[in-house]
């Protein structure tokens, strides 16, 4: 009977040690027992499960991505150095008749002078192209840049605007000059992208240097010769196709532009570009700009990233305020534009050289800069 007991007594004992060994919760992850197999899918092999990160108990669950729009994920942009070449020479044969601007373009566009040119190179420059100077002259002096007192002198524009945004008119004149209207609407369309151009190249110029980025001088040239694609197809347009061409929307325009052209508008800038013997870099970096529409930002080097989105979401605003569809950059939110246009730009607003574009975007010099340009040049509010 004795020996019954102790028995029991053994089998209590060894049941409550298997019990506190396989209940017993660990100390941490460490300290759980893990088993090792060379095939992490082998039956039995155990692998230690990622830890929740709990947030603290006021913060707000993160809204989830919104998802692509439809239209825009299927849209394919054609890229110009992946056409056939008897379709490439069909597609320079429309804009042939372009004629090119003076060797003054190549001067302002050159790496070295944009980098190192004193006010008085810039100057001197203009100053050698006697009709340029007058018409930028003019420019300068139309109530869209409301200076108080006429100014007489290329020097003196230098002196009062800047050296970047004097270069910049000498670019927007050299580019319009080259394409004429037949008619009012295409004088309209011309003159709404000029204008688009003049609001994007001085966004452009003050948010580069509010944010830090480097080479603003550069950023500014690639937004100007951006829009020259989308003058050359405005001008090249048969006027039956020019009524159709969607305006509001740069998705809708540059399916409608592949579609009946062959390419975008960038593209065809471009190869225009290309024509004009500018340097490939320049072409490269203007062309670019529009493709940030379909491209999320993990896909480019962050340096170009940054640079690129700048210079694409200035366009964008550019284009809005000409047409009226934007009255001012008090009434726009980047972070919460649900357009298509502004898809992917979204990603680009992580990284740390555009975190704070938001913000500028609403600084009140800034929107009084871009006000007072508005009023002069009597943009009339959207229709809906």
């Amino acid at each position: 009977m004795e020996l019954l007991w102790i028995g029991i007594g053994i089998g209590m004992l060894v049941a409550a040690g298997l019990a506190f060994t396989f209940l017993r919760k660990p100390a941490s992850p460490a300290d759980a027992p893990l088993r090792h197999s060379a095939d992490p899918h082998a039956a039995g092999s155990v692998h230690p499960q990622p830890q929740p990160q709990l947030l603290p108990a006021d913060t707000p669950p993160a809204a989830p991505a919104a998802p692509m729009p439809a239209e825009l994920a299927a849209f394919h942009p054609i890229h110009a150095g992946a056409l056939a070449p008897e379709r490439r020479a069909a597609i320079n044969a429309v804009f042939r008749h372009v004629p090119r601007p003076p060797r003054l373009l190549d001067q302002l566009l050159s790496p070295d002078f944009v980098d190192q040119a004193s006010s008085a190179e810039l100057a001197d420059l203009i100053a050698g192209e006697p009709l340029i100077a007058a018409r930028v002259l003019a420019t300068i002096n139309s109530p869209l840049y409301g200076l108080r007192s006429p100014v007489a002198s290329v020097d003196q524009a230098v002196t009062l605007l800047g050296l970047t945004s004097v270069r910049a008119i000498c670019l927007q004149y050299l580019m319009i000059a080259s394409f004429k209207a037949d008619g009012p609407e295409r004088q309209r369309i011309l003159d709404t992208t000029w204008h688009a151009s003049a609001l994007a190249s001085e966004l452009t110029h003050q948010l580069a240097q509010r944010l830090g980025l480097p080479e603003p001088g550069a950023l500014v040239s690639a937004v100007v010769l951006s829009f020259l694609g989308r003058l050359a197809s405005a001008a090249a347009m048969p006027r039956g196709l020019l009524a159709a061409l969607p305006e509001d929307d740069l998705l809708k325009r540059l399916q409608f532009e592949q579609h009946k052209l062959g390419l975008g508008s960038g593209e065809i800038g471009r190869l225009l570009m290309a024509d004009w013997g500018l340097p490939a870099d320049v072409a490269d970096e203007a062309a670019a700009i529009d493709s940030v529409l379909t491209t999320p930002c993990a896909r480019l080097d962050p340096v170009r990233a940054g640079r690129l989105a700048l210079c694409y979401v200035c366009a964008r605003l550019g284009e809005r305020l000409a047409r009226g569809e934007l009255r001012s950059l008090r009434d726009f939110d980047l972070q919460h534009d649900c357009g298509a246009e502004c898809f992917h730009v979204r990603s680009y607003l992580t990284l740390p050289t555009l975190g704070a574009l938001p913000a500028h975007l609403r600084a009140p010099a800034l929107v009084g800069a871009i006000d007072r340009m508005l009023q002069t040049l009597h943009v009339a509010p959207h229709a809906a």
